[in-house]
């Protein structure tokens, strides 16, 4: 019983780096007309879509839920918010190792994810 709610814990932390869970986060940041967030947020997902089919196999949730660790950090700027989703991201990646990613398509999320977090950060700049 508990490799099953394991299981499905470590599907919902996974749950966090999903194109639904990104684009909730982007039109709640339109709603508030955050322009400058959704920018980054954005240029990050297109950034990460192309770079997806440089980078073969990757994992994408690991790649979104990063960007969205930087962005929600970088936006909210409150020390217990960001060691909160550090914690989350953290877990997140034990829980791709626990339900048995591929470690190399799980480095390969983390490099995207730094590369569209940057493509993010700065390609914004550049559009506000």
């Amino acid at each position: 019983m508990s490799k099953t709610w394991l299981k499905e814990i470590s599907r919902d932390l996974l749950a966090l780096g999903s194109i639904p869970f990104y684009f909730l986060v982007v039109i709640r940041a339109i709603i508030g007309k955050y322009n400058a967030f959704v920018y980054q947020m954005l240029i990050a997902a297109i950034a990460v879509f192309i770079l997806y089919f440089v980078i073969k196999d990757s994992n994408l949730h690991i790649a979104r839920s990063f960007t969205i660790l930087i962005f929600t950090s970088l936006f909210y700027k409150e020390a217990i918010f960001t060691t909160f989703a550090f914690l989350a991201w953290v877990l997140l990646l034990v829980s791709a190792y626990y339900i048995k990613r591929k470690i190399g398509s799980v480095f390969r999320g983390i490099i995207i994810g730094v590369i569209g977090s940057l493509a993010g950060y700065y390609g914004a700049i550049y559009l506000i």
